[in-house]
């Protein structure tokens, strides 16, 4: 399997896996030109993208989608609970729709979606797998429950939210109280802190690979997010780059490309 983020924040979010006989795209919060040039730095004709998976109705995370799927006639895939706001947003022909309720498989993929606690109509991150070769994608959620430890516990790769630093939140101007308080919500974001805390333990349940994503423009930086993680991390005896690997996802450019691949296939 390889696997890439192509963008994640607050302007856009998108990321790319692959088997052999699969492609598929998480999300596509950016424009048709956009994502055209970073499957172009992948060696990927837009054409031969299988799928694209909807976490949420956010426009964030799903205003590309139209114009990629219309020129490319992709099926789009969202959960049941959403099915009227992505019918009314996303203006596709209706043979494109695969709404859900369940897991699920696409080609040699395996999905399986899960919900998180997030202000919008319904948020579902996902666990995909090719054969025992698993990553998972848990982004915008207010909380690190125990339910979503159990979903993703074991990932090879996650891509895990690192959203915010509650002082750089609390000062930012341009934000109004309420929006403040809905980000610093348990139906909001996840604070670095608390996307360190869920680092821990992901490491304990044997994951070894995680990249910090949809980190805010506004209320955090690269540095704050990732030194947040690696001192909570030191003070638990956890050594980044020994027992976990930390990575980033990017606002404007793709990030690092990872391979993961299946026992049989080794």
């Amino acid at each position: 399997m390889r696997i890439c983020n192509l963008a994640s924040g607050s302007s856009g979010n998108c990321t790319y896996i692959e088997t052999r006989n699969t492609r598929i795209l998480v999300d596509n919060g950016k424009s048709l030109s956009y994502i055209f040039d970073k499957l172009n730095e992948l060696s990927v004709p837009p054409e031969k993208i299988d799928a694209i998976l909807i976490t949420h109705e956010h426009s964030d995370h799903i205003k590309g989608i139209e114009k990629f799927a219309r020129t490319y006639h992709t099926p789009i895939y969202a959960h049941m609970s959403i099915r009227e706001i992505i019918l009314h947003q996303i203006k596709i022909p209706e043979e494109q729709y695969n709404f859900f309720d369940s897991n699920f498989k696409i080609g040699d993929l395996d999905i399986y979606p899960f919900p998180l606690p997030h202000d919008s109509k319904y948020c579902v991150g996902y666990k995909i797998a090719e054969e025992d070769a698993v990553v998972s994608i848990c982004t915008d959620l207010g909380e690190f429950s125990d339910s979503t430890f159990e979903m993703i516990k074991s990932s090879a790769l996650v891509y895990l939210e690192s959203n915010y630093d509650p002082e750089m939140l609390m000062s930012y101007p341009n934000y109004p109280p309420f929006l403040k308080r809905r980000i610093n919500g348990n139906h909001g974001h996840l604070s670095n802190l608390a996307c360190a805390k869920a680092i821990e333990k992901l490491v304990k349940s044997g994951t070894r690979l995680v990249v910090l994503s949809h980190i805010s423009e506004h209320s955090n930086t690269v540095n704050l997010a990732v030194g947040t993680v690696v001192n909570y991390l030191e003070s638990k005896n956890i050594k980044p780059n020994v027992d976990i690997k930390l990575d980033i996802a990017h606002h404007e450019h793709r990030g690092t490309i990872f391979r993961i691949t299946p026992t049989s296939q080794k």
